[in-house]
């Protein structure tokens, strides 16, 4: 039994070995070539290159305040546009009608995702 596993295992290895070393050379050639294109971008400085996260992190944190602005006044806009919903075409309140049924299918979907596929009720 042990001799017919290790005439398996060799014969996988002679199987995969030729396709492992052309796999391994085309992805170093590919490695190599898309670092030397883009060599200006990588730092060379540990220091510099130890503060890169945080100045990523940081630099996405300072532009929330600019994000929640924004939301605000789309928010602003669309409550202002449905104030007037006496005044909107048909199209597009069957629009808006056809978006919030959407909504809602794809949060009952996520319910019955949630109970495990169980569309009758939670196990108790």
């Amino acid at each position: 039994m042990a001799a017919r596993v290790q005439q398996l295992v060799s014969k996988a290895k002679s199987t995969v070995a030729p396709i492992y070393s052309t796999a391994r050379k085309e992805v170093v050639k590919q490695y190599d070539g898309l670092l030397s294109k883009n060599s200006e971008y990588v730092v060379k400085d540990p220091e510099q290159a130890s503060k890169l996260l945080k100045q990523y992190t940081f630099t996405k944190l300072a532009s929330i305040p600019e994000g929640i602005a924004t939301c605000k006044k789309e928010a602003a806009a669309a409550r202002h546009r449905l104030g007037q919903w006496r005044d909107l075409p048909v199209t597009e309140a069957a629009m808006y009608a056809g978006f919030a049924a959407e909504v809602f299918a794809w949060f009952c979907v996520g319910e019955i995702v949630g109970r495990g596929g169980n569309v009758a009720g939670y196990s108790v």
